[in-house]
């Protein structure tokens, strides 16, 4: 398995398309890293639809064992007056980026 591509205290920027938490976020500071792992069938939940909700975690005990990767959980880079939360995203949904440029994609919605 690879090293970590990100470290904690580096500025990251999220995808632009879709949300990351529980509303749209363009961006946050890293405070932890943690690897993620293949989740076991039994412990895997699905919509009324039938479409998996998800396939890795965090929790090894829940898992097959399998390395697939890192996780970073994010504390979000909001303007003033908006409250900041705490998020976990995968590695591949990250950019490096500035507090400057997180602060100032807000702008273009506005």
């Amino acid at each position: 398995m690879s090293k970590a591509k990100f470290k904690v205290g580096q500025v990251v920027s999220f995808p632009s398309a879709g949300t990351v938490g529980d509303r749209a976020r363009n961006g946050g500071i890293v405070t932890a890293v943690e690897t993620i792992y293949e989740l076991k069938d039994e412990n895997k939940r699905f919509y009324p639809n039938g479409k998996c909700r998800g396939e890795l975690t965090t929790i090894k005990e829940l898992s097959k064992g399998t390395v697939k990767g890192y996780a970073y959980k994010c504390k979000t880079i909001q303007p003033n007056g908006f409250p900041s939360e705490i998020v976990m995203v995968e590695e591949f949904k990250l950019k490096v980026s500035t507090e400057g440029k997180v602060i100032n994609s807000y702008k273009i919605y506005a």
